[in-house]
């Protein structure tokens, strides 16, 4: 009994992470045709690349999580916001069908072929595991701050956005973030120029309080970190990768909470997760920089409630 436990076991550990994968690359390959971007497919993790194996075939870029064998999750991100909706519905719809393809391959393989007994059983696990991903997975409902593709496919068939929308919060940050690089003499805006706006917006969840014991030593930080006189006739600036990268994360920091609009507690939480960026190393003397900010953030709400 415990030999048939242990194959059942290991069949389980095999079956699930195949089936996550194919799944996720389902959603992937029409990405892949529909822009020029890269496409990211993150395993065991909803958009999560920090301490993962970094995998690139062409503009397909796979992370898959370290110390785990069980992927409880996975996810495909394209590099873009150029699709249409009807590109959009495609791209969903290629995971639905690869995973429904994988079910009735299964079914019909443990059936319809003499196979050796524990072929057999992979079959019907396999059958099994995708069928009931399958239907969970069709289900409207959000999972850990993310949607599921049944959520994603029904606001694109009602012509609704996938994207969840910046609140005027966020989008007032980013504009200010702008003016203090400007200020400093910078040529690019990073985030640390994010940070340095957040600790001048009016929101009271700024996190100036946090990082600073009063606004003298906020001006200090501030100015030591000008590199040169304003850029009074600077255009538009650039967008540092590390920035870009936070930015393209920021929908996926929902997961910590379950808010339709996206505000500056996302944008820093996805900033934690971009090895390198400037913020992480403002906040490099913290040993756990992301829950410091989720202790700070959840009396305000932003994170639990629904808008």
């Amino acid at each position: 009994m415990l030999l048939v436990y242990g194959i059942l076991l290991a069949f389980t550990l095999l079956v699930w992470p195949l089936l996550i994968l194919l799944h996720e690359l389902g959603h992937a390959v029409p990405a892949l045709l529909f822009t020029r971007a890269k496409v990211m497919v993150y395993l065991g993790s909803y958009g999560n690349s920090a301490d993962s194996w970094r995998m690139q075939v062409g503009k397909l870029e796979i992370y898959v999580k370290k110390g785990s064998v069980f992927w409880f999750g996975g996810c495909c991100m394209p590099n873009s916001s150029d699709m249409t909706n009807a590109q959009q519905v495609i791209m969903l719809l290629g995971g639905v069908m690869v995973t429904l393809a994988v079910a009735v391959a299964g079914f019909c393989g443990a059936l319809m072929f003499d196979l050796h007994g524990s072929i057999k059983l992979f079959m019907f696990l396999l059958t099994i595991f995708a069928a009931v991903t399958l239907v969970a997975n069709l289900i409207p409902r959000e999972h850990g701050g993310m949607a599921t593709d049944g959520l994603l496919l029904k606001r694109l068939l009602a012509g609704n956005k996938v994207a969840a929308a910046f609140s005027p919060d966020l989008q007032a940050l980013i504009a200010r973030s702008r003016e203090v690089a400007i200020d400093l003499g910078y040529g690019y805006i990073s985030t640390l120029h994010l940070f340095l706006a957040d600790c001048t917006m009016p929101y009271q969840y700024s996190l100036a309080s946090v990082f600073f014991p009063d606004p003298e030593a906020q001006n200090a930080f501030y100015e030591q970190h000008r590199v040169g006189p304003a850029k009074t006739n600077a255009g538009s600036l650039p967008l540092t990768a590390e920035f870009e990268r936070a930015l393209q994360l920021t929908p996926t920091a929902r997961r910590h909470g379950m808010s339709r609009l996206l505000y500056p507690c996302h944008l820093f939480l996805a900033a934690t997760e971009v090895a390198g960026s400037s913020f992480n190393q403002i906040g490099s003397e913290e040993p756990n920089l992301p829950q410091m900010l989720l202790t700070h953030y959840r009396p305000f709400g932003e994170l639990w409630i629904q808008k």
